[in-house]
């Protein structure tokens, strides 16, 4: 990151065309910038007030909100500009104010300025990354915790408390000579560092990794070409997301949707949905490869929904059978019937005895039924959507683990000490402590290596 004292400036809407665009500028020169190119200027913070705006290609109407150090995000003199979502225009008024003194802004600049000016914590500065990547609702709900300040707090309380217990231990060691001057003792500091362990051990305990969130249980729509895979999956995910055809073959790419479920205990979780290609004997080097891939989602899959066309049954066509290589998986499959209003149930007897759900997937009948039946397939595999379970990223398990660690060799170095005496192997002691509140603090950001910040706010966009 450069210079703090820098005015930066950046489009801080998402790229493309929208009806509302929005530019931030944030640093001490905010005002005198704005004061240059656009007039009138809002008198009161945090209110937005119409203005016009100078550039190159003319005049536009805008709306300007200020606020004013430190109470803004970045903890700067800040600004909002808005105006509509075209491209051109955003550029225009950006480079107008670069001309004006400001600079563009660095990936993640906004918000690394938010977390040098103490407006929040590092956790809380991983929860808006997090957010701005998240694309699924579970994700969504695990950065939110994050961005609340669920594990920032955690951490907070946990370097004040130890902060004290260290300053007692290392004033022992400053007054070592003295007998009568006792800070702690053996006992009490004990009595104090169990509860400090066991509250970490019970976070650790009771959160989860954030790859398994990355890792949604994958849900296989498996079947021959046109069964209705396709408009199975649209009617699963309650949108048109998949193109339907009559025409066998229409899908030739894997299509990957987050699917809200339900548990048998009402609790939401999120599996991927993925329509593959029908399975079918190839004819073209380019078949060849779209069997592939179908194949190779089937490998990986932890549920296989096997779509079967009723009418096809019924007929009896000597086509492929998917059960036949859904019994060779890894996974469970769940057979399911489509196009259930287009042939008699009595019809085909023997293949409907297989089937564990019935639906007419165009007129979106039975769906509930096969959400259910999914959600019972996958058991505990889905991902809890709500709750307030932390969901923590590789970094945050380390420095707990770590920190835990180190309370348990400060708790071992007690263990054999009677409770009123002194502290032996005092600097033992105070080094095992040091480092658990180091941890802790680098967790929250409190003392946190410079690599560490700027991988956190590397993976930042522009304007955030």
């Amino acid at each position: 990151m450069q210079s703090p004292d820098d005015t930066i400036a950046a489009i801080s809407s998402a790229p493309g065309r929208s009806a509302r665009g929005l530019i931030r500028l944030s640093g001490p020169q905010t005002t005198a910038i704005l004061s240059g190119i656009a007039t009138p200027l809002p008198e009161s913070p945090r209110r937005a007030v119409p203005a016009r705006v100078t550039f190159r290609a003319g005049t536009l109407p805008v709306l300007i909100t200020r606020f004013s150090a430190p109470r803004s995000y970045t903890g700067q003199d800040m600004a909002e500009i808005q105006l509509p979502g075209n491209p051109a225009l955003l550029d225009g008024i950006l480079r107008r104010l670069l001309d004006a003194g400001a600079r563009l802004a660095e990936a993640g600049e906004f918000t690394s300025r938010a977390y040098l000016g103490g407006r929040l914590d590092l956790t809380r500065a991983e929860g808006i990354a997090a957010t701005i990547a998240a694309v699924s609702d579970s994700q969504l709900h695990a950065a939110g915790l994050l961005r609340q300040g669920h594990l920032g707090h955690f951490a907070e309380q946990l370097v004040g408390e130890l902060a004290h217990l260290l300053a007692l231990v290392e004033a022992g060691i400053d007054f070592v000579d003295q007998e009568d001057v006792v800070p702690i003792t053996a006992g009490a500091l004990a009595d104090r560092l169990g509860p400090l362990h066991r509250r970490i051990n019970e976070l650790l305990e009771r959160s989860r990794s954030w790859s398994r969130l990355e890792q949604l249980p994958q849900v296989v729509l498996l079947g021959r070409p046109s069964t209705g895979k396709s408009t199975l999956f649209n009617a699963l995910l309650g949108r048109d997301r998949a193109v339907i055809s009559d025409q066998p073959g229409t899908t030739r790419d894997l299509l990957r949707e987050p699917l809200r479920l339900t548990d048998r205990r009402g609790r939401g979780f999120e599996a991927m949905l993925i329509d593959l290609a029908g399975l079918d004997e190839p004819r073209s080097a380019l078949d060849q490869q779209v069997q592939a891939a179908a194949r190779r989602a089937i490998a990986t899959a932890d549920l296989l929904v096997v779509v079967e066309d009723d009418q096809a049954a019924s007929a009896g066509e000597p086509a492929l059978d998917p059960m036949d290589l859904a019994r060779t998986a890894r996974c469970p499959a769940l057979p399911v019937r489509t196009k259930a209003d287009l042939a008699p149930a009595a019809e085909g007897a023997n293949y409907h005895e297989r089937v564990a759900v019935s639906v007419t997937a165009h007129a979106a009948t039975g769906m509930d039924a096969l959400r259910r039946a999914i959600a019972d397939a996958l058991g505990t595999e889905g991902e809890s959507i709500g709750g307030k379970t932390l969901t923590l990223q590789p970094r945050h398990e380390h420095e707990l683990r770590d920190a835990g660690e180190q309370l348990a060799q400060a708790l071992t170095l007690l263990g054999p000490q009677p409770s009123d005496d002194d502290l032996a192997d005092i600097e033992l002691v105070a080094g095992c402590l040091r480092n658990a509140l180091d941890s802790l603090a680098h967790l929250g950001g409190q003392q946190t290596p410079d690599d560490i910040i700027g991988h956190v706010f590397s993976s930042f966009c522009i304007g955030k």
